[in-house]
């Protein structure tokens, strides 16, 4: 823990060097390609009196400003970083298949390069997700497939840093890019829908932010691919990507890249307006090449029969399709950033060797719930997913396995701009039939260093 402590602060001392922008303001393409980020000083009042705002600990973006001094002229030259420090406490009150709590956190280290900026072409860009995992976190106790906490689904269970995302860009046009490099699938995800929160600042059970489970067999936590996407403004519009099948959230992928087969995914979004307000049509499929049993190894979580002797059978090739509707239902006509959104997906895959054949979910989120209090946001959500009959009875002579359902609610608090805190209940009714229903409750402490 000292060496993690000795480490995040060396890092937060180089990385306050080129902080200063939120990583929405990356602009990826088009004519103000490099960054949006302003150099002027910010004046805010506080404590009655006119001060730097990165001299003001209540008012600050992070917790330690702009502390070496340099970091717009870093930022102007093409180099954007943004540390974030997650810690968790979740436990399982009653119900699933362990009553027990765990302490647990990450660090999160994204940077931004930006091409033209830094002699290269103009256009280009590389993202770098790095992550610090440390602690514990829920990961069978509430379920199998029940997924309570996001984040800490990477790098993988044990403590441990990794390169989870190494993404290189090339922008055609203002809206068209090719892209290629290790996907951190979770940060793809916020890519298409921005406000998800990747399990840091919204939702933090993965059912909540994603139906995900019907794409579990044949996609990772992090993969190399290739492919072609069109932007949205800060939002991938659609897209068709190449991927492999191999797991490569903790190495990096090259030796044995392909050697399984390949998965494709194509997506695309169509916006509307509704009442003037936004909102989306999402269609996606995927499909792989490899041979599987329901049974392989997944990198998300543990399968129930494994290791029990079982011997399914093999399939080549699996599939999935998902669509998605997001809409604002409300929004403040003095604050666009206040408003109320719903968002609702639906995933199918085949029976074998998925273990996941369908699911649904429903969300509803407010940012910025009252008037004074315009950071905060909360939610609630639904959901649902079948598992494959083929796969309960496959596994029906060592464990009872039924369909997941459960329920999530939060409430994420700003303290102050660099400080948030999250609380946290999930109700989950897990695969395993024996098991009662479980309760999580959590709290979530986000700090922007």
């Amino acid at each position: 823990m000292r060496i993690l402590i000795a480490i995040t602060i060396t890092l937060t001392l180089v990385s306050n060097s080129v902080l200063g922008q939120e990583p929405g303001d990356v602009v990826l393409v088009g004519e103000d390609y490099f960054t949006n980020y302003e150099t002027t000083t910010v004046l805010e009042e506080c404590g009655g009196c006119d001060v730097q705002c990165q001299h003001c600990l209540g008012s600050r973006d992070r917790l330690f400003g702009d502390l070496l001094g340099p970091k717009s002229h870093l930022a102007q030259h093409g180099i954007i970083a943004d540390l974030r420090l997650s810690q968790y406490y979740q436990g399982v009150a009653s119900g699933g298949s362990d009553q027990i709590g765990m302490y647990g956190g990450k660090l999160d280290y994204n940077f931004t390069f930006l091409g033209e900026p830094l002699g290269l072409n103009k256009g280009f860009t590389t993202l770098l997700h790095a992550e610090t995992r440390y602690g514990q976190s829920l990961v069978t106790e509430a379920g199998a497939f029940a997924f309570p906490n996001t984040n800490m689904l990477y790098p993988k269970p044990e403590g441990v840093t990794s390169i989870t995302g190494l993404l290189f860009m090339q922008a055609l046009n203002e809206k068209v890019a090719l892209a290629a490099g290790k996907i951190n699938v979770v940060d793809f995800w916020g890519m298409v829908y921005p406000d998800s929160g990747r399990g840091l600042d919204g939702f933090m059970n993965l059912n909540s932010l994603t139906v995900g489970l019907p794409w579990l067999r044949f996609v990772n936590l992090s993969v190399n691919g290739a492919g072609i996407l069109v932007l949205e403004g800060e939002q991938i519009e659609g897209g068709f990507l190449v991927f492999d099948t191999n797991n490569s959230t903790t190495t990096a992928g090259i030796d044995n890249l392909f050697d399984q087969g390949a998965g494709v995914l194509g997506l695309w979004r169509f916006f509307h307006t509704w009442d003037g307000k936004p909102g989306s049509h999402l269609v996606a499929g995927g499909w792989s090449s490899r041979t599987y049993t329901s049974l392989d190894a997944n990198s998300w979580s543990f399968i129930p029969g494994q290791g029990q002797g079982l011997t399914p059978g093999t399939e080549t090739g699996a599939w999935a399709l998902a669509y998605y509707f997001n809409q604002v239902l409300w929004a403040d006509p003095c604050n666009a950033d206040r408003n109320v959104k719903f968002l609702t997906g639906w995933s199918l895959s085949d029976s074998n060797p998925s273990f996941g054949q369908w699911g649904m979910l429903a969300t509803l989120e407010s940012f910025g719930p009252f008037a004074h209090r315009s950071k905060d946001r909360m939610g609630v959500s639904y959901f649902y997913t079948g598992v494959s009959d083929d796969f309960k009875q496959l596994v029906s002579s060592v464990v009872a396995i039924e369909d997941v359902q459960g329920c999530e609610l939060y409430y994420n608090a700003e303290v102050t701009p660099w400080f948030h805190l999250t609380g946290d209940l999930q109700v989950i009714d897990n695969e395993q039939s024996a098991n009662d229903t479980a309760i999580a409750i959590g709290l979530r402490a986000v700090i922007d260093l």
